[in-house]
């Protein structure tokens, strides 16, 4: 079964992204039963289907910002570095995806 799940849909996208991958890797490994992997399977695609909704949201806005004619295009604007990588969830920082729909 997917493990229980603590952390509301207000979670991060790139949270969401770790766990979209921690359930492909799991779904790819042979050592995984039937009913787990239907389980992780439809954990995965709310999950994904969460991201998406964040994804197109980030967009709609960003978007919005450079209609205003006040932004320039981010292709445009000069290189910054990188903001340093967010640590992965641990065994304690599960995420709860049972309320999407």
């Amino acid at each position: 079964m997917v493990p229980a799940l603590h952390q509301k849909t207000d979670m991060s996208f790139e949270k969401g992204l770790v766990e979209l991958q921690r359930i492909v890797d799991k779904l790819e490994s042979s050592e995984i039963d039937l009913e787990t992997a239907v389980a992780d399977f439809e954990q995965g695609i709310k999950i994904q289907q969460y991201c998406q909704k964040k994804l197109d949201k980030a967009t709609l806005q960003v978007n919005r910002l450079l209609q205003d004619g006040k932004l320039k295009p981010l292709k445009d604007l000069p290189h910054r570095q990188a903001a340093p990588p967010q640590p992965s969830p641990g065994q304690d920082d599960s995420l709860d995806f049972s309320d999407l729909e």
